[in-house]
């Protein structure tokens, strides 16, 4: 077996194992009791643990530098430049560090859930702290391996290239048209006689709409599902989408809305 097909399999070991980190993350936020935080907290950061052990294995490095030695389409190219790239990220982390970013994150989404119903502020500003300090260090680690600035080693994971002096240009050129098409658009909105819906408007009939909103974009329902959260996101995997929105029987607009952005 080539070099490039064992790094394909090792790939694939590694997205199943993402799968199931999506969907019990899925579950976190939109199904699971209260009191499950804890243990789920521990299971997902233990799942972290295992993915960043295989990602970083120590063979992985020989198995890349024969790789590119081989002969391969240009498919096959570019697929070995992003395994390979995905490999890099990971390596730029110790497991411990992954481990205490995946038990913050979990902590402090699930206490912020109580936290933004109460507005307390200074509950959720302790557990965000912590969650900064950690991705500090890892912007740091990243940083200190690609030779960049920390900000552009965390925007390379979103947005593989794209640096500060890009997005400064972006919204240099943002800024000399932008801020004259608001204000036009204000001035006509004033002008208009805009009729708000009056509710209630009952749960039931917004996930009727949502639902059908969401065929209308051609949403597969075979592969996916729409479900309550406190705040919308869309999650899962490819053939297993997970979206989520929240209802508000006074407004049904932002329920709407969040479904039609996360679809």
């Amino acid at each position: 077996m080539s070099y490039y097909k064992k790094l394909e399999q090792h790939a694939r070991k590694l997205s199943r194992l993402n799968h199931l980190s999506a969907i019990c993350g899925w579950d976190q936020a939109a199904m699971m009791p209260s009191g499950g935080n804890t243990a789920r907290s521990e299971a997902l950061a233990e799942l972290a643990v295992m993915k960043h052990d295989l990602a970083t294995a120590e063979y992985l490095a020989n198995w890349y530098e024969l790789a590119e030695k081989e002969e391969l389409s240009h498919d096959e190219k570019v697929s070995l430049h992003e395994m390979k790239r995905q490999w890099q990220q990971y390596t730029a982390l110790p497991a411990d560090l992954v481990e205490a970013q995946s038990l913050a994150g979990s902590q402090c989404e699930h206490a912020w859930r109580t936290q933004r119903a109460n507005n307390d502020w200074d509950g959720f500003k302790a557990n965000l702290e912590k969650v900064v300090e950690l991705s500090r260090k890892e912007a740091a680690k990243r940083a200190k391996i690609t030779g960049t600035s920390k900000y552009n080693a965390l925007v390379d994971l979103y947005e593989p290239g794209m640096t500060t002096e890009t997005l400064d240009a972006i919204f240099s050129e943002v800024k000399t048209w932008l801020p004259e098409l608001i204000q036009k658009v204000q001035a006509k909105q004033a002008q208009e006689n805009i009729q708000i819906p009056q509710g209630p408007f009952p749960i039931e009939q917004q996930k009727t709409l949502s639902i059908k909103a969401m065929e209308i974009l051609n949403f597969d329902f075979n592969h996916g599902r729409i479900d309550i959260s406190t705040h919308p996101f869309c999650g899962g995997v490819p053939t297993d989408v997970r979206i989520t929105t929240r209802y508000d029987e006074t407004d049904f607009s932002s329920a709407l809305m969040g479904v039609i952005h996360e679809t």
